[in-house]
Parts: structure tokens; sequence; C-alpha cells
């Protein structure tokens, strides 16, 4: 019998940056009952985690959110956390007041702030620094840059819920903001709302897909998504063990719990 070792977890939680709690807390779920050999495998060979630490870690999750951390008020890493791929939070509500909150705050017309008085790439960052004084941040205060990779986890997020308004809604938004590479592909830039100075409205797309490079991350979690959209795979494929599936609903996976 083995158990997941859940020290790790307990000092993500002293730091507290809520989208790593979560994403953590996910993994220990998915791998709670694991068998490592199938049914070929017997009581030793099946991980369990220590439910103590994990029922804590969960509380230290449902006790910040809707924030992110002392710092910060939001950051659209919860995106992820929060919906596909770890839907970490079981409380419907605290789900609802944390995605609202994301988009009320950081949504724009071309995609999510990452928090706010984000400086990345921004006029006024200054490379050449990796930390600035708080008072500093009002350098960024509404020049923060747009990612559109959280448009498209608001339209996988819809897919998985069933709401079908907000697959809609993100998809129309992100059609502007797709190009057509050189190769006749659909190409999603990381950045494709960056300030040109405080003040100015005009943005600027990054290069990727028109400089030969391609934002990876983005583009694949686009393809999924457009698949899903299209109907050419259902969510099942992308979540075989069921994790947006409500709890109370939630059934064991064939082949993930031995029989002995």
């Amino acid at each position: 019998m083995l158990y997941a070792d859940s020290k790790v977890f307990d000092k993500i939680c002293v730091n507290e940056q809520i989208d790593s709690v979560g994403l953590a807390k996910a993994a220990l779920e998915a791998i709670n009952g694991f068998n490592l050999f199938g049914n070929q495998g017997c009581s030793w060979s099946v991980i369990f985690v220590d439910l103590d630490a994990h029922n804590r870690n969960r509380q230290t999750l449902c006790s910040l959110l809707p924030r992110e951390s002392r710092s910060h008020n939001t950051d659209a890493a919860l995106l992820p956390t929060i919906s596909y791929p770890a839907f970490a939070v079981d409380d419907d509500a605290l789900y609802s007041q944390t995605l609202d909150k994301i988009v009320r705050k950081l949504r724009g017309k071309y995609g999510f702030k990452r928090f706010l008085r984000d400086g990345y790439r921004t006029a006024n960052e200054d490379k050449e620094r990796r930390f600035y004084k708080p008072a500093e941040m009002k350098l960024f205060d509404g020049i923060e840059c747009e990612f559109p990779i959280f448009f498209i986890h608001m339209m996988i997020d819809g897919v998985f819920r069933g709401n079908q308004a907000q697959v809609k809604e993100y998809q129309e938004l992100l059609a502007p903001i797709i190009f057509q590479s050189f190769e006749g592909l659909s190409d999603l830039p990381d950045v494709t709302a960056e300030q040109s100075k405080h003040g100015s409205q005009k943005r600027f797309p990054s290069n990727s897909g028109r400089d030969g490079t391609i934002f990876l991350c983005g583009q694949a979690l686009y393809n999924i998504a457009m698949l899903l959209v299209d109907e050419l795979i259902s969510p099942n494929d992308i979540d075989p063990i069921h994790r947006y599936v409500p709890r109370q609903d939630q059934r064991n996976v064939s082949m993930r719990y031995s029989n002995q």
C-alpha cells in the first residue's frame, strides 16, 4: 500500500497560490485509489492519499477563493483550476462566484488579463528588473496585456457544462483574433493586446504564427476547443477519469481499482 506525500502540497499552501493549490488537490484526487498494476495488482500496489492532509488543503483552497492570493485580487490562472483540466472546486456556488469575479475584473476585448496591474510585455515594463515595489505597480494600471488563450478556456468550460451560449459568445470574441498562417492554418497569437503607452487605445498582437513560431500551448488548446465545438470529440475524450462530473455523480473508472 502506497501513500501520496502531501508535504509538497502543504508547502504550496503556505505561499497561498491558490491556482497551484487547486491543481495539486486535483492531482491528488485523481491518483487516489489508483492501482499501479491495474487488474493484475493487489492491495499493496494501490496509491492512497492522506485524507486528513487533503481535507486540510481543500479547506485552504475554499477559504481563500475567489481571491487568488493575498496579493492578487483574482487571476486568470484560476480558470484552469476551477474548470478544465483540474475541476478542483466541488462547490458550484464557489465556482460561480470565482468565475464571475474573473470575468468581471479581467475580461477585455482581446482576451483576459492575467491579473490586475500586470506589467508583462507592456511599454512601461523594465526588462532588466524582476520585481517591482507595490507603489510602482500603478504604472501598469489599465495597460495590462490581454491573453486570448483564456477565451479558449471559457469555450471549453461551456462545452463541459452544456452552456452553448457561453461557447458561442467566446467563439465570436475569438474569431477576429485568429489569423491565417502562410500554410493556411488558423493560428493563435500568445498576446494579442499589447498597449503601446499609457492612455493609448491602440493594441498590437504578438508575432506568434507570423514569424514562423507557434504558440504551442494556445494552438493545442484552440484545436481541442474546435474539435469539441464541432463534436468531433467529446468531453470524455479529454477527461477520461471524469473530473468534470459532480462529486455525487462520479463513478469508479474501469481498470483503476484493484478487485482484491
